[in-house]
């Protein structure tokens, strides 16, 4: 539909007289008043006169309020004028007002469609130039202000400064990963030679770590691993070697005489050695091919002998 236009040059034809306000008999009214302030002000009040105090406290109230009332008449009726002139032109203000916000809730219901309209338009090219780039639509962070109007041709296409602005962050996004995946493979490389494992170290890396500040975390981890090596080494020889002095102590203190292991020093008996009764059996067994080679197995495997029996 189309709106004709409208003059704003609104006239408000408005007379307006400033008004004076005259008190007619100042003079006396002035005089009068000094002459009530400079009566009481010379009083002197004592317990002893206290009604009197009242009694002027009384008078200069009446005074006061003769005063007070006639200001606030002279005041009310000052206003009127104005006050009726405001509540006309408000009430005019507020029809322009209405209609005015009416049109404003439809300017905003159709910037936010063409804005939507934009970041449909820029979502389309951010997924054709990331492929470029190799990288993923998710990587990139977005900036609000690429969809406003003024990053738009009138035909409604991101402009070149818009889509330079786009290519400058894929680029940068794509040499951070480029780096990462670098810095990735150093560190795997040096974990792998140094015995550590990789993953956590990698993890440094993504989380925005240096590679030489990795690699110096690495070289720490790797030495206070072989330090730990070494001293879990130095403790099992010990101990070996302990276990074994040990046992050859306890073999000298030892004498084995008939079936009996006596010790040298007490003369007690440690042990009384048992020899096992050699028994012969035969035995008739069927089964399971695999159990029976398992049985063969585990027969040889404790010094049992045996052959096979013709009947």
């Amino acid at each position: 539909m189309e709106i004709s236009e409208l003059s704003t040059e609104l006239e408000v034809g408005v007379r307006y007289t400033p008004s004076e306000i005259i008190i007619e008999n100042e003079d006396y009214l002035a005089k009068s008043v000094d002459n009530l302030v400079s009566l009481y002000s010379s009083f002197v009040f004592t317990d002893d006169n206290i009604p009197e105090a009242k009694a002027a406290k009384t008078s200069l109230n009446k005074v006061r309020k003769i005063l007070d009332d006639q200001r606030k008449e002279v005041k009310k009726n000052y206003n009127e004028p104005l006050k009726s002139f405001e509540s006309s032109i408000k009430s005019y203000v507020k029809k322009i007002d209405q209609v005015k916000n009416n049109i404003d809730v439809g300017i905003k219901d159709f910037d936010e469609r063409e804005r939507q309209k934009r970041e449909e338009v820029l979502k389309t090219t951010i997924a054709d130039m990331a492929p470029n780039y190799e990288i993923l639509v998710e990587e990139l962070e977005v900036d609000p202000s690429w969809a406003n109007k003024t990053n738009f041709t009138k035909k409604g296409e991101v402009n070149s400064k818009t889509i330079k602005a786009i290519a400058d962050k894929m680029g940068f996004i794509a040499l951070e990963k480029s780096r990462i995946e670098g810095d990735k493979k150093t560190v795997q490389t040096f974990a792998d030679l140094n015995g550590l494992e990789p993953y956590a170290w990698e993890n440094l890396i993504v989380q925005g770590h240096s590679v030489n500040d990795v690699l110096e975390r690495m070289k720490q981890a790797s030495e206070q691993k072989k330090r730990d090596e070494e001293e879990r080494a130095r403790q099992s020889a010990a101990e070996k070697e302990y276990q074994e002095a040990m046992a050859k102590l306890e073999q000298e203190q030892q004498q084995t005489i008939g079936d009996k292991i006596i010790d040298q020093e007490t003369g007690e008996v440690v042990e009384e050695i048992i020899e096992d009764e050699i028994l012969k059996f035969t035995l008739e067994i069927s089964g399971p091919k695999s159990k029976l080679y398992a049985l063969n197995q585990y027969m040889t495997d404790q010094g049992i002998e045996f052959q096979k029996v013709v009947i």
